[in-house]
């Protein structure tokens, strides 16, 4: 009856993160199917209300001010676009949308059961095979695709997927100490 119980919980949980996956690539699928000056004036809407922002909560104190443009320095010496927000902040998007659909993905094959191998593979390639088709949609319309594109959102995926890694490995290098520890107590 337990086992039932749990693997209830387990099907519930792969559902809604499966779900939050699902959210998330039509997100992306929307946001593509916009034409160039629609998804350019969003950008721009958007560069606007975060350069307020640091303007009044991160310029507001010297301390802020000070790492305001300790930022803006790195991100023009180190941006291949330099001080043009608005593709920063679109480039950051593409690797932020699909850090996210990573993190669904890689969840959703952990609740599963794969093992953190094909869990690893399964999921960069799942969101790379998405972000090239994505790149192909866009072509249809009206808009220009890029392979460097498919790259950055493959690296966005490829970073939340060895986070994810990285903390299955110690959550399971924790729970196998218990384990242990619990073995020699009893």
């Amino acid at each position: 009856m337990k086992k039932k119980k749990h693997m209830g919980i387990r099907i519930f949980c792969a559902l809604l993160f499966l779900g939050i996956s699902g959210s998330v690539m039509f997100s992306i699928y929307k946001l593509s199917a916009e034409n160039g000056a629609q998804s350019n004036l969003r950008s721009e809407i958007v560069t606007e209300k975060i350069k307020q922002e640091v303007k009044t909560r991160l310029e507001s104190s010297e301390k802020g001010m000070q790492l305001s443009e300790k930022i803006k320095y790195y991100v023009i010496m180190h941006s291949p676009y330099g001080s043009d927000w608005n593709s920063n902040i679109r480039k950051l998007a593409h690797f932020s949308i699909y850090f996210a659909l990573a993190c669904g993905i890689y969840i959703t094959l952990a609740i599963l059961g794969v093992n953190k191998t094909l869990r690893f593979l399964l999921t960069v390639g799942i969101c790379f095979c998405f972000a090239f088709g994505d790149e192909l949609h866009q072509r249809y319309t009206g808009r220009t695709s890029s392979m460097k594109d498919v790259y950055l959102d493959t690296f966005g995926a490829l970073v939340s997927t060895c986070i994810w890694t990285v903390l299955s490995w110690f959550a399971s290098g924790i729970s196998l100490l218990i384990h242990k520890v619990n073995e020699m107590y009893e």
